[in-house]
This record gives C-alpha cells, sequence and structure tokens, in this order.
C-alpha cells in the first residue's frame, strides 16, 4: 500500500524484489550546519537502507530521519537504517570530524509493487 512521507507518495516497499537499487555517498564536513540529504531531489529516489557513520573521534553528532526528533550518535559510532523508506536524512555534525552518509537508493516508482510484479511475470 502507498504512504505519503514528507509529501511524497512512496509506491516501493523497502523490501520489494522488483524495485532496482544502487548506492550513494553523501559527507557532511565536520564543524557544519545542520545539513540535509534530500533523496527525492538529490538522486531522484527513496532511500531504502542507510548507515550514518561518525568520523569524528571526539565529539557527538545527531541525526533524523524523515523530519522525526534528532537521535546522538557518539564519537566515532555508526547507525544503520534498514528496511526503511527514507525521504530525508538530516545531520549536524561534530567539530572535528566528517559524517558520512551511505544509502541504498530506489527509484521514484509510479507504479506499485503489484503492478510490477503483474507485468513482469505476464
Amino acid at each position: 500500500m502507498p504512504q505519503v512521507i514528507q509529501g511524497y507518495r512512496v509506491n516501493v516497499k523497502p523490501s520489494d524484489t522488483t524495485a532496482e537499487s544502487t548506492y550513494v555517498s553523501d559527507t557532511v564536513v565536520a564543524g557544519a550546519a545542520p545539513t540535509t540529504v534530500h533523496y527525492p531531489t538529490q538522486y531522484r529516489s527513496f532511500a531504502i537502507s542507510a548507515a550514518i557513520k561518525n568520523q569524528d573521534a571526539a565529539n557527538p553528532c545527531t541525526f533524523s530521519i524523515n523530519g522525526q526528533p534528532a537521535i546522538s550518535l557518539s564519537a566515532g559510532a555508526d547507525q544503520n537504517i534498514n528496511n526503511q523508506s527514507i525521504v530525508s536524512i538530516q545531520v549536524t555534525p561534530g567539530a572535528a570530524g566528517t559524517c558520512d552518509i551511505l544509502a541504498q537508493v530506489t527509484p521514484i516508482y509510479l507504479s506499485t509493487e503489484q503492478q510490477r510484479f503483474n507485468l513482469a511475470s505476464g
């Protein structure tokens, strides 16, 4: 069933085997203001899994998925978010190191999983 996340109609389930996917990487520089990776704008896709890696060995960073409340990530730590529909990730890095976001993205489909399956199976 399609869902609306931050104003976008998401027609793909994170575990949809009919959807193509690829990998993208974003780096937020040390000491930057809160920075948002907006997948529909930047990649014309939705993220279905992401890893956030705090490369700052001394300071925590914070991150927010789809506008939810921010979560703190301790110095040198990483967090994986798997099998989710992700429209945006906002990161506020620490002062001494970058924050890397590695994501698996899938295109923005206009069809549903069932429609793609019916088309593929004839």
